[in-house]
């Protein structure tokens, strides 16, 4: 017992030494790092702890670094503060990397007020100097309906030496107002650890469990499998149930600061951009207002959409929205060794249309040289749950995933956890009016990701437990024979570490507690 308390202490020790080079914000005059009262997530006996305990190569470095220098904020700078996004970068950037850094502010804000600084971390703060961004600052002004008239501001964070920490900060004039640390995107030759979950943004105990065991398994990056905020996708949900809870201050029990230093990425679901019109809610479709992700997705009017044209709010929402919309619902991108194919997944797509095929092929084909290939969207095609049940339309695009060696699909929209057989699938009808569709399913049982880890074929995901109203209703009170794994009472997120020859994924509970962990190896 003696032994087991002295491995609880240093988890902890290493726990809060994490959460200060994460680096946080401040509203009010609160500092930036808090470490003192940051409060740790309990570990279980899940990858929380194996995480701490296992530091990613490179950590005993990184540990030597100086903290980040103290900033405070002066009240009402921000109306949200500042968080990571990927932009439109789609490739690796080679010798340097780059990311998106967005803040919010009032309307009536001047932007040439704001510039913004990056440094190298060194041994000792004294050591490095700060450097003011080459990129312009843009904005954004957001003022549809309810919403009270803000400026999504953009920084270019360009020339980052790829997979190290860097630090940056934001200065109003010629003081500093806010600094976090970050990591740039790394190479292809790195390892990574990424956290996966969906259905998250609704204000419950449950995602704010899910958000401190993420900021706890220290990821590279994060993405988000659709269904962002609960339950239109407005800008007010945004306020009271997504900025909160993962862009916090410091760590507590209500929220963790996660935007700020780590880089997340996301599929649209359908309580983000088909839920709504905006003349029902006026502020709803703000996916387009808020991230800023690849646009290299193929074209589709917007007619194909639950589109939000034909309101008076019109104007102002193109004006906010700008080419987000709608290329920004569909993209792809790499990160180190993998590449990922995002897919807007809602109904009205119809990725059986041969021009929207030929995307999802050439993106795939394009994608031969990455260690790993992913797909990613909200709706899942292989489902256990009488929830969605018959939402199946994505499994049209099953033989391109086999045909071109993607390794896993990921999707969130039921909420729970359940992962599939290596499976493949030959559709032998087309979509029929539920959204149902029928075809020849041939699974490889004998892959369990423990002794046998190569499957023949890709492993389909639902990671749809990150917050919202969990789902307990099996179809018809029983598995089907396609799910290896399903787990439908506790909110959950997916933590994946990927090489060159494996990856390693592992379920992890709301408490910390390992729930399923399975392996591919190449």
């Amino acid at each position: 017992m003696a032994e087991e308390r002295v491995t609880v202490r240093k988890i902890k020790k290493l726990v809060l030494v994490s959460g200060a080079f994460l680096g946080a914000g401040c509203a009010g005059t609160s500092p930036n790092l808090s470490t003192p009262q940051m409060q740790t997530p309990s570990l279980g006996g899940g990858l929380g702890a194996r995480s701490v305990a296992s530091p990613a190569p490179g950590a005993t470095a990184e540990a030597s670094l100086a903290p980040l220098e103290t900033v405070a904020t002066p009240e009402k700078t921000f109306v949200q503060p500042p968080y990571l996004q990927l932009g439109n970068r789609p490739t690796l950037g080679g010798k340097t990397e780059g990311l998106e850094l967005l803040w919010i502010v009032p309307a009536d804000t001047k932007l040439d007020e704001w510039s913004v600084e990056t440094r190298l971390p060194g041994a000792a703060a004294a050591t490095t100097s700060w450097t003011k961004i080459k990129g312009k600052l843009s904005a954004k002004p957001v003022a549809v309906g309810v919403i009270k008239p803000e400026l999504v501001v953009s920084a270019p964070l360009e020339g980052l030496a790829p997979g190290k920490l860097f630090d940056y900060r934001i200065l109003r004039g010629d003081k500093p107002v806010f600094a976090a640390r970050a990591r740039a995107r790394k190479t292809a030759k790195e390892p990574q650890r990424f956290v996966l979950f969906g259905d998250c943004a609704q204000g419950t105990d449950g995602q704010k469990k899910v958000a401190a065991q993420t900021l706890a398994a220290k990821p590279d990056y994060v993405f988000i499998t659709g269904d962002i905020v609960y339950g239109k996708g407005l800008a007010s949900e945004y306020v009271k149930n997504y900025w909160p809870v993962y862009n916090a201050e410091t760590a507590g029990a209500d929220g963790v600061p996660l935007l700020r230093s780590t880089l997340t990425v996301a599929a649209p679901g359908n309580h983000d951009i088909r839920s709504t019109t905006l003349e029902k809610t006026a502020d709803g479709f703000a996916y387009f207002y808020y991230w800023s992700q690849p646009l290299n997705g193929p074209a589709v009017a917007s007619t194909k959409f639950a589109s939000p044209l034909g309101s008076t709010d019109t104007k102002a929402f193109l004006t906010a929205a700008g080419e987000r919309y709608p290329r920004m619902a569909s993209f792809s991108y790499d990160y180190g060794n993998a590449h990922w194919t995002v897919l807007d997944a809602n109904a009205y797509m119809d990725w059986s249309d041969p021009a929207l095929m030929q995307w999802v092929e050439a993106d795939l084909k394009a994608a031969q040289k990455a260690t790993w290939r992913f797909v990613a969207f909200h709706h899942p095609p292989f489902n256990s749950n009488a929830e969605h049940f018959n939402d199946q339309w994505m499994r049209v695009l099953a033989p391109l995933f086999e045909k071109y060696g993607v390794s896993v699909v990921w999707a969130g929209h039921v909420h729970d956890y359940q992962r599939s057989y290596p499976l493949t699938f030959l559709p032998t009808k087309p979509r029929d009016t539920k959204g149902a569709v029928e075809g020849k399913l041939t699974l490889n049982k004998t892959y369990d990701g423990v002794k046998n880890t190569k499957p023949n074929a890709p492993i389909y995901i639902v990671s749809g437990a990150g917050g919202a109203g969990l789902y307990k209703n099996l179809e018809k009170g029983k598995l089907q024979d396609f799910t290896a794994k399903y787990i439908d009472d506790t909110h959950s997120l997916t933590v994946v570490d990927l090489t060159d020859k494996t990856l390693d994924a592992r379920q992890v509970g709301a408490d910390g507690k390992e729930l399923d962990h399975w392996k591919i190896t190449k």
